[in-house]
């Protein structure tokens, strides 16, 4: 009898354990698949070829001449702002968003995660009205390269665009 009940209680703390370990590695898991680590980049300007009439641009860029077509390095005496650097397409994927008009826009990313393919970059942007000054204003992340479909720009919680990303 007392063998019995040990081996009950043995295989319910076994399926117990069994299940919770399950729910740890799943929830885990969806974290590591969520959450994307991106880097930010800043001393760029944005050429003025580059759809120079949009008020808004978007653009996922797979390497660094499409990026050259896109940006170019803003030299300021003694700027230490974070560049992207010489191997940056050897494993990343550079998403932008730009704003342009008569007003300087900053950008502060919220979050940067995937689902199903799909990249959500989630960020703020503060805007300064100017009477005269006209500016493109970027917003430059990095991300690894991955299997993704889409990625959709959330700006202050509304989605602004939604853009395919091409295979490489």
């Amino acid at each position: 009898m007392i063998a019995g009940s040990f081996r009950k209680l043995f295989m319910k703390t076994n399926l117990a354990l069994f299940l919770l370990t399950g729910l740890l590695i799943a929830s885990t898991f969806a974290r590591e698949i969520g959450k994307l680590d991106f880097k930010t980049y800043s001393g760029y300007f944005v050429s003025n070829k580059f759809e120079p009439d949009d008020p808004l641009s978007f653009v996922a860029l797979h390497d660094r001449k499409k990026f050259d077509q896109v940006f170019g390095v803003a030299f300021v005496f003694g700027d230490k702002s974070p560049r992207l650097p010489p191997n940056a397409f050897d494993s990343r994927l550079v998403l932008a968003a730009i704003r342009r008009g008569k007003a300087f826009c900053t950008f502060e990313v919220s979050s940067v995660t995937v689902e199903d393919g799909v990249v959500f970059l989630r960020y703020r942007t503060t805007i300064n009205k100017s009477d005269s000054a006209s500016f493109a204003c970027p917003l430059i992340l990095s991300i690894p390269k991955g299997n993704y479909q889409a990625v959709e720009f959330h700006e202050n919680d509304k989605l602004v665009k939604r853009l395919p990303i091409a295979r490489q």
